[in-house]
């Protein structure tokens, strides 16, 4: 049942609202547009090398098949994984002095072995690192040859730069954990092997390929985002233009795929290991169906041989812009401009909530029995996500101390237990919070109690926005709906009449703030489908990304403040409008009491005009 207030102050917050958003409109506009069109080409383009190029296509295709006869099944941890280190090693002591490195890597429910080989042929400057990764899924039914291609490709360029003049250190590295993603490198990059240290440091690109040489392949793609990095624009626009002289186009994400990639922290590669270091880094792939022939691998090959010399011949390597989306071209958007437009999407709360404390009556004490009562839902949803990170250290959940694979395995098939867990102590933590912290019979007048919950409502959405925003802009994405709907929730309710007879089933904020899910909801169908997890393991695999780490402690913490936000909002009622007679009463709150209950109302006879009343709101 809404509760009666005057028109007075509807007039002043609805009035003032409109103000606040149409400014907000404005700016976002304006500032989008200001972004937008003057997105960035890179500054300084590298040349592509005119040299000519060596790559053996046929010795490459020989390599690739046979490490598949020898090594079949190279999955993490087999013996074929372990055997085929003592071959890369034989083939790369004819150019060097190769290093193999093992280590232990936690991968969900398990610990693995990991092996790193590494070649580094000396030269001046910088140095530029070429990776490969050569494990398999843990079953390979077709197209065997398109996990050992990148391989191959990888010992041909060593072969081939071993036995030319090259100016820059070049380190070939062969890695693993190809299905969860850079694992090997990142460990490569963190080593303090006194052989490899010194080349290490001097590390300014990395190339990393994979499942290249399928002679019908019509493109090729581009790994290029890490969580809350992106690889710059020159070294797209340059890997583009030698890919472009051989015939073979280079696809980037799209700029909508590449925002959701970040805010859902899916991005995967060896790039990531790179890039989080600040390190400009490129995967070229091909995950197309087919095996790789030896015409396919002559064109690609040779492509990726004059990349290096491309980069190889650059004196210096160009700065980072600071990329935060990339185009096809290498033209960018930058971070410092997505955060902007993120800062301003927080703008219609932040305008709503100051609205709000201006136009209402709030006591110190009334508002802080109801902040009490917000912290009786963001204990029991902060003890929730502490119990998954607990449960990931005892190893009920699946932890991965790097990426989160999307593939069929621990980080996507859910376990019964730690569910029942989850739901059974969170749901006890919740009662009892409720209980003894919640403000379940407030003592206040009722258009107190709903003009301060709905303040407090505001204040835990804009920290849960704003923890979001720190984080990552990109992360803010999933609760635009959410910065810029659930403002709109005025707590006014429009008188009902008798041509709107549904009008009296929206008394409550909740339609309003279920639009907000919206966004959610489309990124959740972006995760289950695009990434082939499925709709029903998609939670899964967010809870599992949640205890590994991807959004950090903020991220978690974001969601309890807007989870206890939403909570909140949606229960307060709306306030129905009383007549505008009564103006000339100056004490506005004066009849914010709730109307008698309706057993006691006696009905009203309808006057004979047929002429609808005025409505308030217009």
């Amino acid at each position: 049942m809404p509760l009666t207030i005057r028109r007075r102050l509807v007039d002043r917050v609805r009035q003032l609202r409109k103000i606040a958003y149409a400014v907000c409109v404005a700016l976002v506009v304006l500032s989008a547009a200001i972004v937008f069109l003057s997105i960035s080409s890179p500054a300084s383009t590298v040349e592509v090398s005119i040299g000519p190029t060596f790559f053996d296509s046929n010795r490459a295709y020989r390599v690739a098949d046979q490490i598949v006869k020898l090594y079949p099944e190279r999955s993490l941890g087999s013996q074929d994984a372990a055997d085929v280190t003592s071959f890369l090693q034989e083939q790369l002591k004819s150019f060097g002095t190769p290093v193999v490195e093992s280590f232990q890597a936690p991968l969900g429910d398990r610990e693995v072995t990991l092996r790193n080989v590494a070649l580094v042929l000396p030269g001046k400057g910088d140095a530029i690192l070429i990776a490969a990764p050569r494990d398999t899924p843990a079953v390979v039914k077709v197209d065997p040859l398109h996990y050992s291609s990148g391989t191959a490709v990888l010992l041909e360029l060593a072969q081939v730069f071993a036995s030319r003049p090259h100016q820059k250190t070049l380190i070939f590295l062969s890695t693993e954990d190809m299905s969860s993603g850079g694992l090997g490198m990142d460990h490569f990059l963190r080593t303090s092997d006194p052989q490899l240290r010194d080349a290490i440091s001097s590390i300014s690109t990395i190339l990393s390929v994979q499942g290249l040489g399928k002679e019908r392949a019509k493109m090729l793609r581009a790994g290029v985002s890490a969580p809350q990095n992106t690889t710059p624009g020159w070294y797209v626009q340059l890997a583009s233009q030698v890919l472009a002289k051989s015939g073979i186009p280079l696809r980037v994400p799209g700029l909508a795929s590449q925002a959701a990639d970040h805010a859902l922290s899916l991005s995967r590669g060896d790039q990531v290991a790179g890039l989080s270091r600040g390190i400009p880094s490129l995967r070229i792939y091909d995950d197309t169906v087919g095996n790789p022939t030896a015409a396919g691998l002559s064109q690609q090959g040779a492509a990726i041989e004059r990349l290096v010399m491309s980069l190889d011949a650059q004196a210096e390597t160009p700065s980072d812009p600071g990329t935060s989306l990339v185009l096809n071209s290498g033209r960018y958007l930058t971070s410092r401009g997505v955060t902007l437009l993120a800062i301003l999407m927080l703008l219609p709360t932040l305008a709503t909530l100051v609205i709000w404390l201006f136009s209402s009556r709030i006591s110190p004490h009334g508002a802080a029995l109801h902040l009490r009562n917000l912290l009786s839902f963001l204990l029991p949803l902060a003890v929730i996500f502490l119990l998954a990170y607990a449960l990931a250290r005892w190893n009920l959940i699946p932890l991965y101390r790097y990426q989160v694979p999307t593939a069929a395995g621990p980080a996507t098939s859910p376990k019964v237990g730690p569910v029942l867990i989850l739901i059974l102590l969170g749901g006890a933590f919740f009662v009892l919070s409720r209980h003894f912290l919640g403000y379940l019979r407030p003592r206040e007048s009722r258009a107190a109690t709903e003009m301060t919950r709905l303040c407090v409502g505001f204040v835990s959405l804009l920290i849960g926005l704003i923890l979001m925003l720190s984080r990552s802009p990109f992360l803010l994405l999933p609760c635009l709906a959410l910065a810029w709907t659930w403002p709109l929730c005025t707590c006014f309710a429009e008188p009902v009449y008798s041509g709107a007879f549904w009008r009296h089933r929206f008394l409550s904020n909740a339609p309003v703030l279920l639009l907000g899910l919206i966004v959610p909801i489309l990124l959740y169908a972006y995760l289950a489908s695009g990434n082939h997890i499925g709709w029903l393991r998609a939670w899964w695999y967010a809870i599992v990304q949640m205890v590994s780490g991807a959004y950090g402690v903020r991220g978690p913490a974001s969601m309890v403040f807007i989870t206890a936000a939403f909570l909140v909002l949606l229960g307060v009622r709306r306030m129905r409008v009383i007549p505008i007679e009564t103006l000339e009463v100056q004490d506005e709150l004066s009849l914010l009491e709730p109307p008698p209950p309706r057993g006691r109302r006696k009905p009203k006879q309808q006057p004979p005009s047929t002429t609808k009343p005025l409505s308030p709101w217009r």
